[in-house]
C-alpha cells in the first residue's frame, strides 16, 4: 500500500509552461514573474530535441535585494523517453510532496539533465511570501527568452464537487482533463488542474472508481481517502477500474489531475458497491 499523499494545494492561478514543447535552441522557455503574497501551480512538460544533452533548469529568482521567502510542493519527474511515464510520475511525486520553506537566498534552481529524446515533466506550487520572483525555466542557458515561447495563464485551477451515492442508484459521471468556456484555445486539456470529488455516502459504504478516456489515451494518477494510485495507461473508450475505497470516519475524497504526455478528456465514473 502506497503511504498517504499530502493534498495538493490550492493555487491563485496555473501557469502552463508548454509551448513549444520541444526543445532545441538554448535560452528560457518560460518567463513570468510571481506576485508576492500569491500561490502559483506551475506544469511543464517538455522534450529535448536537441542533438546533445543539456541542462534544464526551474529556476526561482528574487526581483528586489532582499532574499527569496518561498513555500515549494515539488512534484518533478526523471526524464524518459515515455512522455506518459515521465508525466504519470511527476503527478504523484507532486501529490505526494511536502510543502519545503526557503529563505535566506537571492535564488532557488531544480535542475534536470536532459539527454536526446527525453522527456522533462513537473508540476510545482509556489507561494511567495516576501517579494515578487521572477520564474526561469530555461534549456542549456538563461542568457535570452526562446523567440516563440509562451505561457498560458488559468485562473482558480481547481474544480472541486459533491457527489451523492445512493444504494443500488446509477453510477455518477464526471468528466475531466476537456477545456472549459473561456479557457485559451492555446491550451491543450487542462493539464495541472486539481479535480477533487467529496463522496457524500455513510461511512462503512465501499466506493468504486472507473474511467475512460474520450479519445487518444489516458490513464489516471491520484488519491482516494488519502492513498496514492495509479493506474495504467488506457486507449480510447475502453473502461477501466481505477481503484475501490470505504467511506470513513473523515469522509471519502478522490483528487486528480491530468498528467502530460498522454492525456485527452476522461470520463469518471463513481458508484457506491
Amino acid at each position: 500500500m502506497s503511504a498517504a499523499a499530502a493534498p495538493a494545494r490550492t493555487a491563485d492561478q496555473l501557469l502552463f509552461c508548454n509551448q513549444p514543447e520541444r526543445l532545441n535552441p538554448g535560452g528560457a522557455y518560460t518567463d513570468s514573474r510571481l506576485e508576492a503574497g500569491r500561490t502559483y501551480r506551475i506544469f511543464f512538460h517538455y522534450r529535448n530535441n536537441a542533438s546533445t544533452a543539456g541542462p534544464l533548469v526551474v529556476a526561482l529568482q528574487g526581483t528586489a535585494a532582499s532574499p527569496l521567502r518561498l513555500e515549494v510542493q515539488k512534484g518533478i519527474a526523471d526524464p524518459h523517453r515515455d512522455p506518459a511515464h515521465v508525466g504519470r510520475q511527476a503527478m504523484a511525486r507532486f501529490m505526494q510532496a511536502p510543502n519545503r520553506k526557503y529563505a535566506g537566498t537571492s535564488a532557488v534552481r531544480f535542475p534536470l539533465t536532459l539527454k536526446p529524446r527525453l522527456v522533462a515533466s513537473g508540476v510545482l506550487t509556489v507561494r511567495t511570501l516576501a517579494q515578487d520572483t521572477r520564474l526561469r525555466i530555461y534549456f542549456r542557458n538563461n542568457e535570452r527568452t526562446v523567440p516563440g515561447a509562451r505561457v498560458v495563464v488559468v485562473d482558480a485551477p481547481r474544480r472541486e464537487y459533491t457527489v451523492t451515492l445512493r444504494p443500488g442508484a446509477q453510477q455518477q459521471y464526471f468528466w475531466i482533463g476537456k477545456q472549459e468556456a473561456g479557457m485559451s484555445q492555446q491550451l491543450d486539456d487542462t493539464y495541472g488542474m486539481v479535480y477533487s470529488f467529496k463522496v457524500d455516502a455513510p461511512m462503512g459504504s465501499r466506493v468504486r472508481v472507473a474511467f475512460s478516456p474520450r479519445g487518444g489515451q489516458a490513464g489516471l494518477a491520484g488519491t482516494f481517502g488519502g492513498i496514492m494510485r495509479q493506474s495504467p495507461i488506457v486507449g480510447a473508450t475502453a473502461w477501466a477500474l481505477f481503484t475501490e475505497a470505504v467511506v470513513g470516519k473523515s469522509g471519502l475524497v478522490l483528487t486528480t489531475l491530468p498528467f502530460g504526455g498522454v492525456f485527452y478528456a476522461v470520463e469518471l465514473a463513481l458508484q457506491r458497491k
